[in-house]
């Protein structure tokens, strides 16, 4: 059985189940229930019960803004009112939303990875670096976003975590550090995966500010500031009984992926050209070694 990482939650059966792509239940693309092994409730019977169609989707809503920080010209957090359960889903790992500006066409909309929740407030925190039109369009907003998630498939790798490990090594460079916060709030499961942590930031492009606003709670031994480009990654500790995090561009978790054997724990962010965040679009589609159809926005690895 593949994973999806809706699967069991809101919007299940979506639309890959219309368009009999479901990537958990065989039987509604023609097939049996012989190899499900799904113990939730039966996404067939759901999809039978709605009169054979998708379950709401998500949908846009506007989010007034509390407060706008501005850390360097071309880098801001919105800090955005939302309800107390959007607020309580979107702390999760790996947690991310649709964003743009409420006057513009749904292609504007980008993924936002959530950098910080807070459920009793009713506040959501989305750290925005300029990277191109839709960045800059963004980061001229005051007033009102429009959000749609929420998405939870933002990170790679947290089902192999160790509850235990000796230590915990995170790499985060920019922006890339936001989910960190997430793991750091999740609770006492997530606590413990974090156990010994050691972490060297990069803080290029954010600045000293922004990595104190946001995780200025961490102790000063746990931290290590850094230039990545300076890092001899060959020289990292490989033990098999570690957590490491690469929260950082593409390149730099080649790098730091290339140090490890393939069975490491390893949580990367998932760079999939991501466009819709529900299967649909094909943007971030590939096939894997055996042939299978990987979306990345939706297939847990």
């Amino acid at each position: 059985m593949n994973k999806c990482i809706d699967v069991g939650r809101e919007g299940c059966p979506c639309a890959l189940a219309e368009a009999g792509s479901c990537l958990v239940c065989s039987k509604i693309g023609g097939g049996t229930c012989d190899d499900c092994s799904w113990q939730g409730s039966c996404i067939y019977t759901l999809y039978e019960q709605n009169g054979r169609r998708i379950i709401d989707q998500r949908r846009e809503q506007l989010m007034n803004i509390r407060e706008v920080r501005t850390y360097r010209p071309d880098f801001q957090v919105f800090v955005v009112e939302a309800d107390r359960g959007f607020c309580q889903r979107a702390q999760t790992a790996g947690a991310y939303v649709f964003v743009k500006k409420p006057e513009e066409d749904p292609w504007y909309g980008l993924p936002v990875s959530v950098l910080k929740s807070e459920p009793d407030k009713g506040l959501l925190h989305l750290g925005v670096c300029i990277c191109g039109p839709k960045t800059t369009k963004l980061l001229t907003q005051t007033s009102q976003l429009s959000v749609r998630g929420i998405y939870y498939n933002g990170l790679s790798g947290l089902q192999t975590l160790m509850d235990e490990p000796e230590q915990t090594v995170v790499y985060g460079k920019g922006i890339a550090l936001a989910p960190l916060r997430n793991l750091l709030d999740g609770g006492p499961r997530t606590a413990g995966r974090l156990k010994n942590l050691h972490l060297y930031a990069d803080l290029d492009k954010v600045g000293y500010d922004f990595f104190r606003d946001y995780f200025g709670d961490l102790p000063v031994n746990a931290i290590e500031i850094c230039d990545f480009t300076q890092i001899d990654f060959r020289k990292i500790d490989t033990s098999p009984r570690n957590n490491v995090y690469a929260l950082s561009s593409p390149y730099y978790v080649e790098q730091i992926r290339g140090n490890f054997n393939e069975n490491q724990p390893l949580v990367y962010p998932v760079y999939g050209n991501i466009c819709c965040g529900e299967g649909i679009c094909g943007a971030c589609t590939h096939n894997d070694e055996s042939g299978r159809t990987i979306r990345s926005c939706k297939t847990v690895k």
